[in-house]
């Protein structure tokens, strides 16, 4: 999907270090922070997070990223849980986990 709205694979990679990534506008970087944070544990999303986001979205904006991010977060711990393959291939679902 990613690539569909003209991100590259540079831009993928960069994703890794997206903090530092040229290939993102300050913007784009706030917003996969807010991703980021969100999926890993939502109590990480700070208020100077929210600030930094109130710079480049309107308020119905970040609901609406939040929301997104959100229901994408869900679907994903669904189809993960219930080992449904949303890959569109016929390879074998791969499970794993990951070492706390």
């Amino acid at each position: 999907m990613a690539k569909q709205l003209g991100y590259t694979d540079d831009d993928l990679k960069a994703l890794a270090n997206f903090a530092s990534a040229a290939n993102f506008s300050p913007a784009v970087r706030a917003a996969i922070k807010l991703a980021e944070n969100m999926t890993v544990n939502g109590q990480l999303v700070s208020d100077e997070d929210f600030a930094e986001l109130r710079q480049y979205y309107s308020e119905p904006e970040i609901i609406e990223l939040t929301s997104l991010i959100g229901m994408v977060n869900y679907f994903n711990r669904f189809t993960t849980t219930l080992r449904i393959d949303i890959s569109g291939t016929d390879a074998p679902y791969e499970s794993f986990v990951i070492d706390s």
